[in-house]
C-alpha cells in the first residue's frame, strides 16, 4: 500500500470519528427569527465528501441565508439504524420540511413516513410512493452521456490532450452496483459509442460510498490497464479516484459537485446533479403549496437539472471540444438522441 493511500485511509478515519460531534439537532445551525420555516436535513453518512451530500447540504445552507431555520444531522453511512432515528427526531411537528435523499436510505423513508402523515419530506435521488413525500429525481444518464462524449474526445484526440496516450479505453468507478449507479454507466457508455464505438469502457464497483482508498485502488487499476480517463460516480469513495487520475498523469471526471479544482490539471469536468438547487425549489414551492407531494420531479439536461461543468478544471479542454460536447447536448435536449437507462 503506498503512501498516498494511507493518507485516504487517515482521512477517512477522522471524518468518521467526527461523526458523532455533527450528530446533533443543532448541527446545521439556524437562521431566521420565531416566524421563520423550519428545514431539516437528514444526512445518511457525513458530509466532506466534496460530491453528492456536499452538494444537497448547499440547498439548506441557501435555504438559511434566505432565512429560513435549518437543522443538518449527519450519520454513520453504516449505520441505517441511526439514520432511521434521526429522520424520526426530526418529523415530531418542529420542522415544516424534511429532507433526506440517495437510494441507500430509500428503506428508512418508506417506514418513517406513514408514522408522521402530518409530516411533509422531499425525498431525492429516488422515488418514495407514498402521499406525504415528494420525490426529486435526476437524469443521471443524459448527463453522464456528456462525460461519456467527453472520455470519448480525450482518449480519442491526443493532440488535444496531452496526457492521454490515444489507447482508446476509458472507465468507471461506480459506488455500489446498484440501479442509480447503473444509470450513471449507461449513459456513459452511450455517449462513448456516440463518439467512437471502438472505444473500450472499464467498469467497477467500489461497494461503498465512503471508502476512498478502495476508489484509488480501482482506478489506479484501470489506469494501469491503459485507461486515459476515469469518471468517479462513487460520492466520497471517488475522492479517491481523483487523487488515482493525478499520481497517474491521467484524467478523471468528476460528479455531483464541482470537483474540477481537487487535482486541477487532471480533472476534465464534474457531472453536476443540481441536488442543492432541486431542493432550494423543491422548499420554496412547498411554501408557496406548489409542491406536489405523493409526485415526482424530474431533473434533465433540457431543464438544467444536470450537465457538464468545466470550470476550475485549469482550461484543459480546448473551446473546440466543449463546443463539440454542447452539441451532443443540444441533440439530446431536441430528441435526436436517445440516452439509455441503467433503470
Amino acid at each position: 500500500m503506498n503512501t498516498t493511500r494511507y493518507s485516504l485511509i487517515a482521512a477517512a478515519a477522522v471524518l468518521a470519528l467526527s461523526l458523532s460531534a455533527c450528530n446533533s439537532p443543532t448541527a446545521g445551525g439556524d437562521a431566521g427569527g420565531d416566524d421563520s420555516r423550519s428545514v431539516a436535513n437528514v444526512v445518511p453518512g457525513a458530509l466532506g465528501d466534496q460530491s453528492f451530500y456536499d452538494d444537497a447540504e448547499s440547498g439548506i445552507a441557501e435555504l438559511k441565508s434566505d432565512g429560513y431555520t435549518t437543522t443538518t444531522l449527519q450519520g454513520d453511512a453504516n449505520n441505517p439504524a441511526q439514520w432511521k432515528a434521526n429522520l424520526q427526531s426530526v418529523s415530531t411537528g418542529q420542522n415544516d420540511v424534511v429532507v433526506i435523499g440517495s437510494s441507500t436510505s430509500s428503506d428508512t423513508i418508506t417506514e418513517v413516513a406513514p408514522k408522521f402523515p402530518d409530516q411533509h419530506y422531499i425525498f431525492y435521488d429516488g422515488v418514495i410512493d407514498a402521499p406525504n413525500v415528494a420525490s426529486l429525481t435526476y437524469k443521471q444518464n443524459e448527463g453522464s452521456f456528456l462525460a461519456g462524449v467527453l472520455a470519448a474526445l480525450a482518449t480519442t484526440q491526443t493532440a488535444d490532450f496531452p496526457l492521454a496516450e490515444g489507447s482508446k479505453k476509458v472507465g468507471l468507478v461506480g459506488g455500489m452496483d446498484i440501479p442509480v449507479i447503473n444509470d450513471f454507466a449507461a449513459g456513459f457508455r452511450a455517449g462513448v459509442e456516440a463518439v467512437d464505438p471502438s472505444v473500450e469502457v472499464l467498469v467497477s464497483y467500489v461497494g461503498s460510498f465512503s471508502d476512498s482508498a478502495k476508489g484509488y485502488d480501482q482506478a489506479t487499476a484501470m489506469f494501469d490497464q491503459g485507461a486515459d480517463v476515469v469518471y468517479q460516480v462513487a460520492g466520497g469513495a471517488g475522492v479517491g479516484v481523483l487523487q488515482a487520475a493525478a499520481d497517474a498523469d491521467k484524467y478523471a471526471i468528476g460528479v455531483d459537485s464541482n470537483q474540477n479544482a481537487l487535482q486541477q490539471g487532471h480533472i476534465l469536468a464534474s457531472m453536476l446533479k443540481h441536488v442543492g438547487a432541486s431542493i432550494v425549489q423543491a422548499v420554496k414551492s412547498d411554501e408557496t403549496g406548489d409542491l406536489a407531494y405523493g409526485e415526482t420531479t424530474s431533473f434533465g439536461l433540457a431543464n438544467d437539472g444536470v450537465g457538464l461543468t468545466f470550470d476550475d478544471n485549469g482550461d484543459i479542454v480546448p473551446q473546440s471540444v466543449i463546443d463539440a460536447v454542447d452539441d451532443y447536448k443540444q441533440k439530446v435536449v431536441d430528441g435526436e438522441i436517445d440516452v439509455p437507462s441503467g433503470f
